[in-house]
């Protein structure tokens, strides 16, 4: 029967010659959740079963690599493992969806996957990598490259029969096919160096073997990144060519990407289904079936996607973290269920992929953490407030009324909190999503009471109740010892809510962190002459993708960051900078931005735990300044508690 509401995204598909029961993919995201051998553990059967439950027609998760490889992933170079793998199979079939699986070779991004082996085409690697001290790939000879096509082979018969439907080559993000296929990592000169024709070779000649092991019928497919984003690297004119050589070899599908391993971070300035175009000149070009992956997460996206011809299937990863559940609300109507990504890229890459550890989401603090009970009735019935309405304050309400407890929910200003600044970069306006979702829920849920006002330490003493839950946000750091008080000077939070103006051409941002990147771009967009002075030796310094991001934008534009210096004064039509041994500099400025950080407000928390016997729990920035992820995880769990 037709989907009265996206009948395009519900349509039954077909790849190769098997049928799929909806257009809606889930995209293979390493999950961790393997033992350090490769094999299956319990955790990853539940996992695939969740995702498979969840509505999707066709689930990939893990890969599995062709070689030994110990990095908590899946293995399928030996027939040892075919057992496990047939588990994971099996737990997707059995919950109504297509099992698929893909393999994968980390080639020059093996140095973080724990292979002791980098191979590569040529010894050459991503620059920012090398300089970091990742190790510059081995060249592979002719002989080790037929071998590790034969594998290839022998681990796709494997895979068909553990009793997957599918198989796919990750031919994208930085594996061992893309260091062929990019000009910039595949210096060689004899036949799989040079011309396309001699890079595409390897990706071929797996292909071909893949087919001749698991028979012509079976569907064999491979992701391709569009582009990797790396300097004379990819681009999509040659991949529009890969993409027609694979499907005269008799490919079932190519799932488009973009961007690679070492590129990830930019997937966080990019805006929501950015890889439409360069996906739709693929599509075009062939006739096989074409994922369509990258920033979808809404089910009106992925129909557009589907309905104007830009992709047969929608491949969706984090969407799908987020909500596991995303393709079964889709499909009864249920949109405005869905649990939104906010494209953060922290719990799924930053404190996941590049740290080895078990992926997770900022907005599902429950993913694949089966060792929780779901949540039940609480034994007695409380009477909970919650002070503030930001992400660890919503997530808190919403998780203690599903409990049974009677909620009251503080919030002087506005729902969103934080988040409501932090949504103002174009690039973050999926955390806009989050807020409404948030603040439509709480107004729908008839145990949550929600009080406009300021919760002062009387109003909790004398409401009669139980548990507080203090999500009250950090505060602006304040500059102290400084003469601020001039028009001259605003702070980011202020100009980011535009409640405070920033007057001139001439703009200088005080603060080289997150906040101090998002405003000095804001600024340079009306135009202004940005300098970003940090205090630090180091701009944007720590490794999270955010700031990796913002200082491949900042270094594409004009914005001046001086380092080491700390402002010590304000005149007129100037800043006035120190460096660590007093040395002056004075800058030209109209404005001064100052984008100093936050500082925790635990006061109010203290002192109900230090005078009163009511349970109290201070969560998110307001017992220590952090991220959006550590608000949420902690509102759940501290309502979990009560």
């Amino acid at each position: 029967m037709k989907n009265k509401f996206y009948p395009e995204l519900f349509k039954k598909g077909k790849i190769g010659n098997v049928t799929t029961k909806n257009r809606i993919v889930r995209n293979s995201m390493g999950t961790y959740l393997g033992n350090p051998d490769g094999t299956v553990t319990d955790r990853q059967i539940k996992a695939y079963a969740e995702a498979a439950e969840g509505g999707a027609g066709v689930i990939f998760m893990d890969n599995a690599t062709p070689v030994p490889m110990t990095s908590c992933g899946l293995r399928a170079d030996s027939d040892e493992f075919i057992a496990g793998l047939s588990l994971l199979a099996d737990a997707i079939k059995q919950h109504g969806a297509v099992a698929g699986m893909q393999l994968a070779h980390p080639g020059r991004d093996a140095a973080f996957v724990g292979s002791a082996d980098v191979i590569g085409a040529s010894p050459i690697t991503f620059e920012p990598w090398y300089e970091a001290g990742a190790r510059v790939p081995r060249e592979l000879s002719i002989e080790e490259i037929h071998d590790l096509v034969s594998k290839f082979g022998d681990a796709a018969l494997r895979c068909k029969l553990a009793g997957f439907d599918i198989v796919e080559i990750h031919g994208a993000a930085g594996c061992i096919p893309t260091n062929f296929l990019s000009p910039h990592d595949n210096h060689r000169t004899d036949m799989y160096g040079g011309s396309l024709h001699n890079r595409m070779r390897l990706l071929i000649e797996i292909v071909r073997d893949m087919k001749k092991k698991c028979g012509p019928d079976f569907p064999i497919g491979v992701k391709l990144s569009t582009e990797d984003w790396e300097p004379e690297g990819i681009r999509i004119e040659e991949t529009v060519e890969v993409a027609k050589a694979l499907e005269k070899e008799g490919v079932s599908h190519l799932n488009i990407m973009g961007g690679t391993h070492a590129t990830a971070a930019m997937e966080f300035l990019l805006p929501n289904a950015f890889n439409a175009e360069n996906t739709k000149k693929i599509k075009d070009a062939i006739n096989i079936p074409v994922f369509i992956g990258h920033n979808i997460f809404t089910p009106e996206e992925a129909e557009s996607l589907i309905e104007n011809g830009t992709g047969d299937f929608v491949a969706l990863g984090r969407s799908q973290l987020a909500d596991p559940c995303w393709a079964k609300k889709a499909k009864e109507g249920n949109a405005a269920d869905i649990k939104p990504c906010i494209n953060c890229l922290i719990g799924c890459l930053d404190r996941g992929l590049l740290h080895h550890t078990p992926i997770c989401c900022t907005v599902n603090p429950t993913l694949y953490k089966f060792e929780c009970p779901t949540i039940t009735p609480a034994e007695k019935k409380k009477n909970v407030a919650v002070v503030g309405a930001g992400p660890g304050g919503c997530e808190a309400a919403l998780t203690a009324s599903k409990r049974g407890h009677k909620v009251t929910l503080f919030e002087k200003r506005a729902f969103g909190g934080a988040m409501i600044e932090a949504s103002v970069p174009d690039n973050k306006a999926n955390i806009r999503r989050l807020i409404k979702y948030y603040e439509e829920h709480i107004k729908a849920d008839e145990n949550i009471t929600v009080r406009n006002e300021e919760a002062t330490f009387d109003t909790l003493v004398n409401g009669g109740y139980d548990a507080v839950i203090i999500a009250i946000g950090g505060k602006t750091r304040v500059l102290t010892g400084l003469d601020t008080d001039t028009d001259m000077v605003i702070y980011a939070n202020d100009y980011l809510n535009k409640s405070k103006k920033a007057n001139g051409d001439k703009v200088v941002v005080i603060g080289g962190g997150i906040t101090g990147a998002e405003t000095a771009l804001e600024l340079k967009n009306e135009g202004k002459d940005v300098t970003v002075v940090e205090m630090a030796d180091a701009f944007l310094a720590n490794m999270s993708s955010a700031c990796q991001a913002y200082g491949i934008s900042i270094s594409q534009t004009d914005i001046k960051v001086v380092t080491g210096k700390r402002l010590i004064g304000v005149d007129k039509g100037k800043a006035v900078l120190t460096d660590r041994w007093g040395n002056i500099q004075e800058l030209p400025a109209d404005s001064i931005v100052i984008a100093a950080g936050f500082t925790p407000q635990n006061e109010l928390a203290c002192k109900l735990e230090e005078e009163t016997d009511i349970e109290v729990y201070n969560i998110g920035d307001s017992r220590k300044v952090r991220q959006i992820f550590d608000a949420v995880h902690e509102g759940f769990f501290a309502a979990r508690q009560i």
